[in-house]
């Protein structure tokens, strides 16, 4: 069971009569359920566990899950534009407490990459950096909560053959939010590539029961 791999041999029949395309199967497709780093680790955490909580709904999965990763608290719900901008565009409260350990090792990456410009950084400078890049994440962590969604959707379906109810709704909003102009347009010259993967996979948990 440890050595479980995601792949249509290992799906429940279900999946494998439905999802035909490779792409929803892959391992390093970024715009596939399970390609990307957060899909990945939300499905293999979800496999782990359905196995102890067979009977209970995959949503509080997905509620502990972004307990445990800390991400900010973002209603999985809505579609609201409004509330999705002020999520993105948010201060994230960001505590650099732990990194102390970490800042020689830091100090010694920034200034090697400082170097060919002639200027070093200092310690403050450098933690002021972290402070302020990890200020603004609030798109990186809606992309995460979305892919993470969409993965345990597919998850769910992929182990046993079937979509619970309210993980279907979830797993549709999730793609539906990441269609939106204000998440989808920031893919540049990946964005038609990005449009037709999130239609196939909304077409896919569309035909799921």
């Amino acid at each position: 069971m440890k050595n479980y791999q995601l792949s249509p041999k290992n799906a429940h029949p279900n999946a494998k009569k439905l999802l035909k395309d490779k792409f929803f199967w892959s391992p390093n497709e970024e715009f596939s359920p399970f390609g990307n780093d957060d899909g990945h680790d939300a499905f293999y955490a979800f496999r782990e566990w359905r196995l102890k909580y067979k009977n209970e709904k995959p949503a509080r999965f997905i509620e502990e899950l972004f307990i445990n990763w800390e991400y900010p608290k973002f209603d999985i719900y809505k579609l609201d534009v409004v509330e999705i901008e002020k999520y993105i565009t948010a201060k994230t409260q960001v505590d650099i407490s732990g990194i102390d350990d970490q800042i020689t090792e830091l100090m010694e990456q920034f200034n090697q990459i400082s170097k060919d410009s002639g200027k070093e950084m200092t310690e403050e400078q450098v933690r002021q950096f972290i402070e302020q890049t990890s200020a603004s994440m609030g798109s990186t962590f809606l992309y995460g909560i979305n892919n993470s969604i969409i993965a345990v959707g597919f998850g769910q379906f992929v182990l046993e053959g079937t979509i619970d109810g309210e993980l279907k709704a979830l797993t549709q909003l999730a793609i539906n939010r990441e269609l939106l102009p204000i998440l989808i347009d920031k893919w540049g010259e990946d964005k038609n590539d990005r449009v037709d993967k999130l239609n196939k996979m909304l077409d896919a948990v569309d035909a799921m029961k």
